[in-house]
């Protein structure tokens, strides 16, 4: 690993060479003040760096401009600009410009640092894979050592003809699932085996065809791939692909920086648009149905209660409580007809709890949160997150023609 670190404060370039050295003690930190040798961009156009952080004024210069020259440098290293402060368009045009993330000064730890240089590595690597052939982030199964998934299977574990079971790897009321392997060719997937009482139910059984095929009908890079699904004596199931990113939910546990949850906001946004461009809605969005593929790429799972805008079934009963309360849009929590606006309100949801660590209206039950939802008010974001506030403001607003009016919308509104 080569790192190049541009500031002109020497004693800030010591401290981040310390952070780096103790996440990767092997690494090479190339030291640039900016005031006495200028812009390293030929520099950097002569020799090869892993990584480099860029002060957002060295010099007095424009750093989001000298991240966007960069960029132009073939097989350029990404770069993470770090400032005293910032707000939303700084951020904003720090993704634009190609930064691979925007770091506070005050405050910065070793593991935020490290944090944001591994996605950012991670992210390069994918990016260039693609761009050679070599990588497919879609329908790609990766081999995995089953031992570290999970637990080891219970003998009351259920069998399902054509797989054999690895692993435990979740549980619920009305489901188990395991990581597998399809005796066939091998793929390692998930299988998700339902509880038997559900094929004797008549809208369960008609919500669980039918998420089949609209998954089946996306086959989009940003929907979970499924590659079977049916009924084993009295088990259903679904077999689907192994997403070992992990969830939005565990990622949010560990913390993220402000440009982090904007870059994720930004990728979700575009998921959601692919689901919708199909005139699906989701209706169910929450950070445990967002995960990620290896390539750190989110994707979006379980279309359990998804609604085909083009059908006229709706298969609830009556005085059914749809989606998750925490994440619910107004209109759902009014019993209301729900478009593609719903969705961007759960997402507006989740983007409030990356940036703040803290749930959208606290530790409300489920009753008070449908109230907050309808009627309570916007909360008000930190100060120093203030600038994402109109961001905020325009996914959490009550009525859907004062929020984003697509999911593309949003994407190009804060996207790179």
């Amino acid at each position: 690993m080569r790192f190049l670190i541009v500031d002109e404060s020497a004693e800030f370039r010591r401290t981040l060479s310390d952070m780096l050295r103790a996440r990767w003690p092997d690494a090479q930190v190339d030291e640039w003040d900016p005031r006495q040798r200028g812009n390293p961009a030929s520099a950097l156009a002569r020799e090869s760096y892993s990584a480099v952080l860029l002060d957002s004024n060295p010099a007095g210069e424009d750093g989001i401009g000298w991240v966007a020259q960069y960029r132009r440098i073939p097989g350029a290293p990404p770069m993470v600009l770090l400032a005293d402060h910032g707000d939303t368009h700084v951020a904003i045009q720090a993704m634009k410009a190609g930064a691979a993330d925007f770091l506070r000064k005050t405050g910065l730890t070793p593991a935020r640092l490290s944090r944001a240089l591994e996605d950012a590595l991670r992210e390069h690597e994918v990016r260039r894979q693609e761009s050679t052939g070599k990588h497919s982030p879609f329908g790609r199964t990766v081999p995995i050592e089953p031992q570290r998934i999970g637990a080891p299977i219970g003998k009351d574990a259920r069998a399902i003809r054509g797989y054999r079971t690895l692993r435990m790897i979740g549980e619920g009321g009305m489901a188990q699932v395991y990581l597998a392997e399809r005796e066939r060719d091998g793929i390692q997937l998930v299988l998700k085996v339902l509880d038997p009482g559900l094929r004797r139910d008549g809208i369960f059984l008609k919500r669980f065809e039918r998420e089949y095929k609209l998954i089946v009908s996306l086959e989009n890079e940003y929907v979970a791939r499924i590659y079977d699904h049916g009924f084993s004596g009295e088990h259903p199931y679904i077999a689907m692909e192994y997403l070992s990113g992990g969830t939005l939910a565990a990622r949010m546990r560990e913390g993220m920086t402000s440009l982090t949850a904007l870059r994720l906001t930004s990728q979700i946004a575009k998921a959601l648009d692919a689901i919708h461009t199909h005139d699906i809605v989701h209706r169910d969005l929450k950070p445990q149905n967002i995960m990620f593929r290896d390539s750190g790429r989110p994707v979006i799972v379980d279309f359990g209660l998804a609604k085909d805008l083009d059908s006229e079934i709706e298969l609830t009963r009556q005085g059914e409580v749809m989606a998750t309360p925490r994440y619910m849009s107004p209109e759902q929590c009014l019993g209301r007809a729900a478009d593609a606006r719903s969705d961007l309100y759960s997402l507006g949801a989740i983007f409030y709890e990356m940036l703040t660590g803290q749930r959208l209206f606290g530790n409300a039950g489920p009753a008070e949160l449908v109230h907050e939802h309808v009627h309570g008010p916007i909360p008000l974001l930190p100060e120093r997150l203030s600038g994402y506030q109109t961001i905020v403001d325009r996914l959490l607003a009550k009525k859907p023609e004062d929020r984003f009016q697509s999911a593309r919308d949003l994407f190009a509104t804060i996207a790179v």
